[in-house]
């Protein structure tokens, strides 16, 4: 159910790209998550949206490869730290298997590229249920060069109406099995908890550290937008994590919320930048 949506190559991955975030100590109804997802599963990403460039958006989308194979997104926050999703991390834990690009507006650019230090993930996070859908890489050299920039993290909680930018490399063909290699942009609205957890009860539930966002039907983010951001002025609000579907009529995105998670961190933030200097 990721948020937007992670219709990845396997069932595994699928279900990982589907499923952004959940409630702490509840889990997902795996089975019915399956059947909804799976049939018309490759569904656009960043759906609704428009292709732009890394540099308009301020040079803070990162992309995350692992040997080679395009993963997730995910934000610069320091120079040499990157935020994204816990699920991109699962079976993929060998740090040294790791790619960081930035300063990229199509996939197939080289870009700045810089090795994974060390992985930080919530305690937290289960597959499971998607609770704490947050991790935190440090990187082996400083993240800098052209067209790259930074993000701060999110100051103020969500309330729903509020539009925020989500981008990334997600599908754009229900019948592509991989990313898009153009990046898109989409701005989306933050939508009633009480309705995210109502329309999801029967599959999964939306925890503290969860919030929706999308205009059902027609503006979402889909599979490989994973682990990217929702961005509300110049601030990484949100890490795209789940969702059933993209741009479901029913179905919102599920994001973690940065804002409720931002002590996890700073305090990861704080732990890697000791490890550099340790």
């Amino acid at each position: 159910m990721q948020r937007l949506l992670l219709c990845c190559l396997l069932f595994g991955t699928i279900l990982m790209t589907n499923i952004h975030a959940q409630n702490i100590n509840e889990t997902i109804d795996l089975e019915k998550l399956a059947r909804r997802v799976l049939p018309p599963a490759l569904q656009t990403r960043v759906i609704g949206g428009h292709v732009t460039t890394n540099e308009k958006l301020g040079g803070y989308l990162m992309a995350l490869s692992y040997y080679g194979f395009f993963i997730c997104g995910g934000t610069l926050i320091r120079d040499n730290i990157v935020l994204t999703a816990a699920h991109c991390f699962e079976n993929r834990e060998i740090k040294e298997g790791w790619t960081v690009i930035g300063g990229i507006s199509r996939l197939n650019e080289h870009g700045v590229r810089r090795s994974v230090k060390k992985i930080i993930k919530s305690a937290e996070f289960r597959m499971e249920n998607m609770n704490m859908d947050v991790a935190v890489l440090l990187l082996n050299r400083p993240m800098e060069g052209k067209s790259i920039g930074l993000l701060s993290l999110c100051t103020t909680p969500l309330t729903p109406g509020k539009t925020l930018v989500v981008s990334g490399w997600g599908m754009t063909d229900p019948s592509a099995s991989g990313p898009a290699q153009l990046l898109r942009t989409v701005t989306v609205p933050v939508i009633e908890k009480k309705y995210c957890r109502e329309v999801y009860q029967d599959s999964a539930s939306i925890s503290n550290s969860m919030f929706c966002a999308s205009v059902l039907g027609k503006r979402d983010a889909c599979t490989y937008d994973s682990g990217g951001p929702l961005v509300y002025k110049n601030q990484v609000c949100g890490i795209v994590s789940f969702g059933i579907g993209c741009a479901s009529h029913r179905f919102p995105g599920v994001y973690t919320d940065v804002f409720y998670v931002k002590p996890f961190i700073e305090k990861s933030i704080k732990s890697l930048l000791s490890h550099r200097t340790g």
